[in-house]
């Protein structure tokens, strides 16, 4: 392939990722104009805003007062198999973890000929963006916005436990070492837990027990104390859930349905169907430049 044709093929895949932004932003607008429109909007059953808040100051409380100091005293007595395991664990926290293959499906598939497709393959590959376009957002919009809090609360990590203790805070906390408070990777767990549990509500137990282990597993290697990963995780699934709860409101990906957040069957991801889009957008490229070759030969 020349640098001409690559230049071209870029320039041909930039058109179609600003022109796939440009009807988004319309879809956008337009299901705001119906929503305005509704005599009757739709009424999420949002959880027990004041039961959680009450259970999550409740805990981060008792981590000030009681576990932290008992968490900063165990941690060196944890075995060194044990921090090993639990250090693999806690890499499932990253938020790059979610991130790159999130914004991998965005692009690929924006930068994609979907003329070429009917209007159901469409669907199923917009369907694939828009779902990585609700990840991207959650655990990004989530952890963005608990890293400024770590900044503003400045509160010291563990590894500075044997010197100043569980109760430093040093505001702004400029330095890692000062940046405990909320946990990252476990604002991230906390966004992943809500972003499983509305794919697939059947398993929600599996997801909440799952990710929960991801944040204790910050407490197990020595990276945050436990009041840490209770407002980290809080805070993750809190934003998550707002914002699935927006996207329904607007009909973005999700629904409301009986008052719950769903995802109707229809708008389900199928893997069949996703697999014949790409399969046919593959053949007609490949069709393509075949009779761009026999051109060439005559």
């Amino acid at each position: 392939m020349t640098q001409t044709s690559i230049k071209e093929h870029m320039i041909a895949g930039w058109k179609r990722l600003s022109g796939q932004g440009r009807a988004f932003w319309a879809l956008f607008k337009q299901r705001r104009v119906i929503i305005k429109q509704q005599s009757d909007k739709p009424v999420i059953n949002h959880p027990n805003w004041q039961l959680l808040a009450v259970v999550t100051v409740s805990l981060i409380l008792m981590g000030f007062l009681f576990l932290d100091q008992a968490a900063g005293v165990w941690k060196s007595t944890v075995p060194p198999v044990t921090h090993k395991l639990f250090r693999l664990y806690t890499d499932l926290g990253k938020s790059e973890v979610v991130l790159i293959p999130a914004a991998l499906a965005i692009l690929a598939l924006g930068v994609l000929n979907w003329k070429a497709l009917r209007v159901a393959q469409q669907a199923a590959l917009m369907r694939v963006q828009m779902l990585g376009l609700f990840l991207f957002v959650a655990i990004a919009g989530s952890g963005l916005t608990n890293n400024l809090l770590k900044i503003m609360i400045g509160r010291a990590r563990p590894r500075h436990f044997d010197e100043l203790g569980p109760m430093t805070f040093d505001p702004p906390g400029l330095s890692s070492s000062f940046q405990g408070f909320p946990s990252g990777h476990s604002a991230t767990a906390g966004a992943l837990a809500i972003i499983l549990i509305l794919l697939i509500p059947r398993l929600k137990w599996t997801w909440i027990g799952l990710t929960a282990w991801i944040a204790i597993s910050r407490v197990v290697v020595g990276s945050h104390y436990p009041a840490d990963i209770v407002a980290g995780f809080a805070y993750g699934a809190a934003f998550t859930w707002l914002l699935a709860a927006w996207m329904a409101r607007h009909r973005l990906y999700f629904r409301v349905i009986d008052g719950s957040i769903d995802v109707p069957n229809q708008l389900r991801l199928s893997a069949t169907s996703l697999y014949k889009s790409l399969s046919l957008l593959r053949q007609k490229a490949y069709d393509k430049a075949s009779n761009k070759s026999a051109q060439g030969e005559d």
